[in-house]
C-alpha cells in the first residue's frame, strides 16, 4: 500500500505540474502587454530605464508570457558622476547643469524610432549604458558641438567678406550643424558598435564550432563546453558566451539563455547557429555533428562571400581608375586648352574652367569622390 500511495502522489505531482505549465502557457497576451505598459509607464515617469535582452525584438514580453523572471537594471543619468570615465563624468555633469533644457530635449528624442531601438543596441553591443543615460551622454555632446560650430562661424564670419546679414547667419548655422552631426554621430555608434561586434563573433565563429565539436565528442557536456569556449581566446565571442554563462549561472535555462544570445547577437551566422543548438537539444539530437555541419556552412558561406566580393572589385577596379586617373587627366587637359586659347571654333573657350573652379575641383572635389570610394571599399568588403 505504501508503494501504491507514493506512486499515486507522484502522479498527482505530475499532474498539478503540468497545470501550472498548461496556466503559464495560457496567459492572456493582453493583459501581459497591460503589464508591460504599466510598468513602462512608471518608471519612465521616475527616470528609470528597463535594461531588456532584446527592446528591438520586445523581448520583455515573450519573457513575461513565459513565467520567467526579467532582470531589471536600474540606471538612471545621475548615476553618470559614478562613472570611471572621467570623459563620461564630465558629460553628465554639462548635461545636468543645463536639466532645464536637457530635460525637454530627452523627452522629445525619447519619443523617436532611433531612441526606442536604442536598448537593444546597447544591450548588443555590451555597452554598460541605459538608454537614457545614452540620450544624455549625446546631448551633451551636441551642446559642446554646438558651442564649437558657433566659435567657428564667428571665425568665419570675421575673416570672409560677406554682407552684414550672411554674417549673422553663419555663427547659427555652424552651431546648429555641429549639433545635428554629433546628436546623428551620438546614435549611430551603439548600432555601429553592434554590427562590429557581429562581425567580429562571425569571423572566429568556425573555429569556435569545430572547437565545441571536438569537446562535445569527446563526452563533454554542454555547459562545460560553453565554459572552455568563454575561456578561450574567441576574442568578442568568448565574451558572449561568457555573458550566457552568467546567464545560466544566474538560474536561466540553458535553451532560454542560448535564445538571448541569439536575440541580442549582430551576426547572422552565429543566430542560425544556435537556433540549430536550441533545436537539437529539443530533439535530442547529436550536437557534435550539428556543430561540424554548421561551422561548415559558415565556412562555406565566407568563401561565398569572398568570392563575391572579389568579382565586384574587378569591376569597381576599373571605375576607380576611371575616377581617379581619366577624370582628373581630362579636366587637366581642358583646362590647359581653355588656357591656351586652343579650340576656340570648336567651343572650348565656352568652358567654365577658371583657376578657381579648377582649385575646387583637383582640392576638394576629387578627394571627397576617392575618399568615398574607399570608404564604400571598406563598407562592402567581407569581415573575415
Amino acid at each position: 500500500m505504501g508503494r501504491l500511495d507514493s506512486l499515486r502522489k507522484i502522479i498527482e505531482e505530475k499532474k498539478e505540474k503540468k497545470k501550472k505549465e498548461e496556466t503559464v502557457e495560457s496567459v492572456d497576451l493582453e493583459q501581459v502587454e497591460q503589464i508591460v505598459q504599466r510598468m513602462k509607464k512608471k518608471y519612465s515617469e521616475e527616470g528609470i530605464e528597463f535594461e531588456e535582452v532584446g527592446g528591438k525584438l520586445k523581448e520583455l514580453r515573450g519573457i513575461i508570457a513565459e513565467g520567467e523572471a526579467k532582470q531589471i537594471e536600474v540606471q538612471t543619468v545621475e548615476d553618470l558622476k559614478a562613472f570611471r570615465s572621467p570623459t563620461v563624468r564630465n558629460l553628465g555633469r554639462i548635461y545636468l547643469s543645463f536639466s532645464a533644457i536637457t530635460k525637454r530635449l530627452e523627452k522629445f528624442i525619447s519619443k523617436t524610432q532611433a531612441a526606442r531601438q536604442l536598448n537593444y543596441y546597447l544591450y548588443s553591443a555590451n555597452m554598460k549604458y541605459s538608454a537614457k543615460q545614452w540620450i544624455a551622454l549625446t546631448i551633451s555632446g551636441a551642446i559642446i558641438a554646438f558651442f564649437f560650430g558657433a566659435i567657428i562661424g564667428i571665425i568665419i564670419s570675421l575673416v570672409i567678406k560677406a554682407p552684414t546679414v550672411l554674417k549673422l547667419l553663419i555663427p547659427p548655422f555652424f552651431a546648429i550643424f555641429a549639433a545635428f552631426v554629433a546628436m546623428v554621430v551620438g546614435f549611430l555608434i551603439p548600432r555601429t558598435n553592434a554590427q562590429t561586434r557581429g562581425d567580429n563573433v562571425s569571423r572566429e565563429l568556425p573555429f569556435a564550432l569545430r572547437h565545441m565539436a571536438t569537446e562535445l565528442r569527446a563526452g563533454i557536456g554542454l555547459y562545460r563546453t560553453l565554459q572552455t569556449i568563454a575561456a578561450a581566446d574567441y576574442g568578442d565571442l568568448s565574451e558572449e558566451f561568457a555573458r550566457t554563462i552568467t546567464e545560466i549561472e544566474e538560474g536561466t535555462d540553458t535553451q532560454v539563455a542560448l535564445k538571448h544570445f541569439a536575440l541580442r547577437t549582430q551576426s547572422r551566422a552565429l543566430r542560425n547557429a544556435l537556433i540549430h543548438v536550441i533545436r537539437a537539444l529539443k530533439s535530442g539530437g547529436n550536437l557534435s555533428d550539428v556543430m561540424n555541419a554548421i561551422a561548415e556552412d559558415v565556412a562555406f558561406e565566407l568563401r561565398v562571400k569572398i568570392q563575391e566580393f572579389a568579382e565586384k572589385m574587378n569591376f569597381f577596379g576599373v571605375i576607380y581608375i576611371y575616377m581617379a586617373i581619366v577624370v582628373p587627366v581630362f579636366v587637366g587637359i581642358l583646362g590647359l586648352i581653355k588656357a591656351a586659347n586652343i579650340g576656340a571654333q570648336a567651343g572650348f573657350d565656352r568652358i567654365p574652367l577658371t583657376p578657381e573652379v579648377l582649385a575646387i575641383f583637383y582640392v576638394l572635389f576629387m578627394p571627397m569622390i576617392l575618399i568615398y570610394l574607399m570608404f564604400f571599399i571598406s563598407l562592402t568588403q567581407p569581415k573575415v
